[in-house]
């Protein structure tokens, strides 16, 4: 029971707003954006897929997370050595930074200052993460995380049409918002786009199965 009201009480910074669109191998179009931007008091786009980050003849596979200047909309990614992660993601030198997770980093045996390459992009490890805020709603990942910015991807040949991806919209929602309502007007709107609500009232939902699993055992 304290497990499960810590998830509702927590759920939108598990989740990293208070209602998340997902969809998959494409991202939004014009109407759905500005369909999200009107209802929200704040709106990221983030992309994720897997993919292999190489480095010399290494090789090793991540979950990348592709994200916009205002993620994270709840919460902070904290980084060692510490710094923003904007600071982070700049380009600098006609290459874009990145940041990952100590387990990735130890594989393709990296430095911080090193390179690797995503796709065809090449880009300079500035950071190892130690929190990512919205790592639970994440469910299961095949790979350690990588974060680059959506911009970062342009010409890594990596979201492009037929790449299996999934784009994910976080919203912040103004006080006192219908989220049945929304969520209702969403899918009428945008019937049969495959597109995928989630909010915070279940924003970890593979660890409610599991507490649920556990409780029942």
């Amino acid at each position: 029971s304290g497990i499960e009201a810590g998830l509702e009480r927590e759920g939108a910074s598990i989740l990293g707003g208070d209602a998340e669109l997902d969809l998959t191998f494409r991202f939004a179009s014009e109407d759905e954006k500005a369909w999200m931007a009107q209802r929200s008091t704040a709106l990221s786009e983030i992309a994720e897929f897997r993919s292999m980050a190489a480095t010399g003849d290494d090789r090793a596979l991540t979950q990348v997370k592709a994200v916009d200047g205002a993620y994270p909309l709840l919460g902070t990614v904290l980084l060692e050595p510490a710094m923003t992660l904007s600071d982070a993601l700049v380009v600098r030198n006609d290459i874009p930074g990145a940041v990952m997770e100590r387990a990735l980093i130890d594989r393709l045996g990296l430095a911080i200052g090193d390179t690797f390459k995503l796709g065809t992009q090449t880009f300079t490890l500035r950071a190892q993460i130690t929190r990512e805020p919205d790592s639970a709603a994440a469910g299961f990942a095949l790979g350690p995380r990588t974060l680059v910015t959506l911009d970062s991807l342009a010409n890594s040949g990596l979201l492009s049409p037929g790449t299996l991806f999934n784009s994910k919209y976080r919203m912040v929602l103004p006080e006192g918002t219908d989220i049945n309502a929304a969520e209702a007007e969403a899918k009428a709107l945008f019937t049969d786009s495959g597109l995928r609500w989630r909010d915070a009232r279940n924003g970890a939902p593979g660890v409610s199965r599991f507490v649920d699993r556990l409780s029942a055992f």
